[in-house]
């Protein structure tokens, strides 16, 4: 190397702490450290201090699995999408399984799971929107006895669901219900028949529910007329005069032939059917809402999301429908 080459090599050398704001190197000046050795890797100690650079960028997909004790293994997998994420999660110890999985996208977001341990089977969905508020929720489960099933569909910003739920068991019982639920009040339809959970279910009355006993009649009991159809819970007529229409017939447990007729208006009966929202039908078709009143009288209705199908009685004393057997002792 010449003397004009040297003299370029110093000045040069002598210019990059300027250039460099003095941070790339340490010492005071005094540039790489250890008889020119260099470190290239502290930053105070002499030499290039990288702590300041960026980071590499994250992995987008993570994998992890563990065993433990008895057999027990667990392994979760998730993934970054980059407009929110998907992850799955199993784990398992002898004859018990569980898998479930979760993602996350633009605000809707979903769930699911499902569990056996050998004897008995679960499953559940559930799936929600943080923009529009809708969600929903789907459940199943068996084991050796029976099974069940659940749908929930609502919106959490308008405070409103609706829940149906469906059961069996082996011994050929069932139970069937529904909840609906607006702004803070819930309203139950349920029914089965006997020996699951009793021969009752009360259906609370949505109107008249908090006012007690005969709160309904401004809390004077009701007296029954014996010689009117239903006691005149229907309304104020006898069977057989002009203005009772009939409403069909349901075959009752002895075999005969109970005939409804069309409810009055301002009967207890008509509050009782307003207060469930429910509207009078022609009795025989399957799948209605049958309420047996006072003295052996009848009526049906289309069933709601308030009263599921089935057959019931009435509570008087508070205008409350009870799910009923015609053919059991209650």
């Amino acid at each position: 190397m010449n003397a004009r080459q040297i003299g370029a090599a110093c000045m040069l050398l002598a210019l990059l702490p300027i250039a460099a704001g003095a941070r790339g190197f340490s010492g005071g000046g005094g540039g790489f450290r250890g008889g020119g050795g260099g470190d290239f890797s502290r930053g105070g100690g002499g030499g290039f201090d990288f702590h300041n650079d960026a980071p590499a960028s994250r992995p987008q997909t993570f994998d992890h699995s563990s065993t433990g004790p008895a057999g027990t293994s667990h392994s979760t997998t998730a993934t970054n999408t980059g407009n929110g994420y998907n992850r799955t999660t199993t784990s398992s110890n002898g004859n018990y399984n569980r898998t479930s999985s979760g993602s996350a996208s633009n605000g809707q977001y979903n769930h699911s799971s499902s569990a056996s341990n050998g004897y008995a089977n679960r499953s559940g969905s559930t799936s929600a929107n943080a923009n529009t508020g809708n969600y929903s929720h789907n459940g199943s489960g068996s084991n050796g006895t029976g099974s069940y099933n659940t749908s929930t569909n609502g919106n959490a910003y308008n405070h409103t669901s609706n829940t149906n739920t469906n059961a069996s068991n082996v011994y050929g019982q069932s139970y069937h219900g529904g909840t609906y639920t607006n702004n803070g009040y819930a309203y139950h339809g349920a029914y089965g028949n006997p020996g699951y959970y009793g021969n009752y279910h009360y259906v609370a009355n949505p109107v008249y529910g908090a006012y007690g006993a005969w709160g309904w009649n401004g809390g004077v009991a009701w007296d029954a007329a014996p010689y009117y159809w239903g006691g005149g819970f229907w309304g104020a007529y006898a069977v057989g005069v002009a203005s009772a229409v009939a409403w069909g017939s349901v075959v009752n447990a002895s075999n005969q032939a109970v005939y409804s007729y069309q409810v009055q208006t301002n009967s207890p009966g008509a509050k009782l059917l307003s207060s469930y929202n429910l509207t009078q039908t022609q009795c025989g078709p399957p799948n209605l809402v049958v309420i047996y009143g006072p003295n052996n009288s009848l009526i049906c209705a289309q069933p709601n999301n308030l009263v599921a199908a089935g057959n019931y009685s009435v509570d008087s004393s508070n205008l409350t429908i009870v799910s009923y057997n015609p053919g059991a002792s209650q």
